[in-house]
């Protein structure tokens, strides 16, 4: 659950954003009435906004910034100051992804957890089995599973090693389940998947999983998940930008989002099928 918000971002939301957001709104001589209708939301939630009252939200914020016509500034704005807040703590994953415009996952081992299948999710779970500790597994973040049909969600993009589709963790049944949910992913708008080839030569990004969470155009964290425990969080700058540089790279190296859709309908097709025995009667 996300925390609550501070007096102190209340404050930071009325002179960052509510703001600049009320002198844009005077300037264009717009009313709340019409802000309330292109941002599909009430009037009462916009006075709390112009007072430093209400946290927007990044789709409040962002619809504001669109209507206002302020290129930007008053989501970026949003996302300084609802970040500065966030960090002031020991935010996990979880506390983050509710207000995340963008997810770009790469992933060389393992799916990441918000594209699994129950079934695949279990198998996986039993394989980590012995290694997990009772203490250590409490404190993994559960995160929510993709739905191809969520409407507002982030945007996701998956940058995936072939291995990690035809490794064997699970039954076949299972397995080609899974690669299958997540080519349905990538058939919806909000969810794009490029697979890297198994035969692709030496690259970057072998040492490891990573995700960058886009809040704003000018506002992005990075998630590194782990074997044990929650994860850790990365906002020092030039790291942030070494990982997006980074992801850009691993998304060059893979295959494109149409040819990767075809060939995850090839890996499921590959999987093999036990043979069934005949009956006999004795």
């Amino acid at each position: 659950m996300a925390r609550a918000v501070h007096v102190q971002f209340l404050a930071a939301v009325t002179a960052a954003v509510s703001g600049a957001g009320t002198q844009s709104r005077r300037e264009l001589g717009l009313s709340l009435d019409y802000l309330g209708d292109r941002c599909l939301t009430d009037v009462g939630m916009l006075q709390q906004v112009e007072a430093g009252e209400c946290d927007p939200g990044r789709r409040v914020a962002q619809d504001l910034d669109r209507a206002l016509n302020c290129g930007g500034g008053l989501w970026d704005a949003w996302a300084d100051a609802h970040l500065a807040d966030l960090l002031r703590g020991r935010p996990t994953i979880t506390d983050l992804l509710p207000e995340v415009f963008q997810v770009r996952a790469y992933a060389p081992l393992i799916i990441p957890d918000p594209y699994l299948t129950d079934d695949y999710a279990a198998a996986l779970g039993g394989v980590e089995s012995p290694m997990a500790s009772p203490h250590l597994d409490s404190d993994r973040p559960h995160i929510a599973r993709l739905s191809a049909a969520s409407f507002g969600s982030p945007f996701h993009c998956l940058v995936i090693d072939e291995s990690a589709l035809t490794r064997s963790l699970a039954g076949p049944d299972v397995t080609r389940a899974q690669v299958l949910r997540l080519h349905k992913l990538s058939q919806s708008q909000r969810i794009t998947v490029h697979v890297i080839p198994a035969d692709t030569g030496p690259r970057p990004g072998l040492r490891g999983a990573f995700w960058t969470l886009c809040f704003s155009p000018a506002h992005t964290l990075v998630y590194t998940p782990q074997p044990c425990g929650p994860g850790a969080l990365i906002s020092e700058a030039a790291h942030v930008k070494a990982y997006t540089d980074l992801f850009a790279t691993l998304q060059g190296v893979a295959l494109p989002a149409e040819e990767s859709a075809h060939r995850l309908v090839s890996i499921a097709a590959r999987v093999p099928t036990p043979e069934r025995r005949a009956l006999t009667t004795g």
